[in-house]
């Protein structure tokens, strides 16, 4: 029993060319057999993120109480578009937390704006009363940040 190496190299293009799956050739009591591997693609299964659930509707009187707890207080106002982060690094402390105490110039948060870090900083000595947004919130130019007393 002789194996023709050309005639296997011959059958492997075959297989190629004519999109075969399997390709037997018998000669002279010798059996070759070729299978073509087809690659299953992986099905990866991912469990979707869940949903938080939408928040009660407030009552109308609500909102001027809110306001005018708002107004007792001076915002400090996003001076750009972008992205609101509390720490200067995902793994580090916020730069300030609600009922701290501040001075004028302290770093309160960063503005992140196509890639550039935007350091916003306190315009007058006094304590963080509120933190208006969470961590990694979009803002635009003249949305309120902080409340500051």
């Amino acid at each position: 029993m002789k194996i023709d190496v050309k005639a296997i190299r011959e059958l492997a293009e075959n297989i190629e060319k004519y999109n075969l799956q399997e390709v037997t050739v018998e000669s002279e009591g010798a059996k070759v057999t070729l299978k073509r591997e087809i690659a299953v693609p992986e099905t990866v299964y991912v469990n979707a993120a869940p949903t938080a659930p939408m928040p009660a509707a407030t009552p109308k009187a609500a909102a001027p109480v809110a306001e005018k707890v708002e107004e007792k207080y001076e915002a400090i106002i996003s001076p750009m578009m972008g992205t609101f982060y509390k720490a200067p690094a995902p793994d580090s402390s916020d730069f300030v937390k609600e009922g701290q105490e501040v001075k004028q110039g302290d770093t309160l948060c960063i503005v992140e704006a196509m890639k550039l870090m935007n350091e916003i900083k306190a315009s007058k000595d006094g304590r963080i009363v509120k933190i208006l947004l969470e961590d990694g919130a979009p803002v635009v130019k003249g949305d309120k940040l902080f409340l500051i007393d």
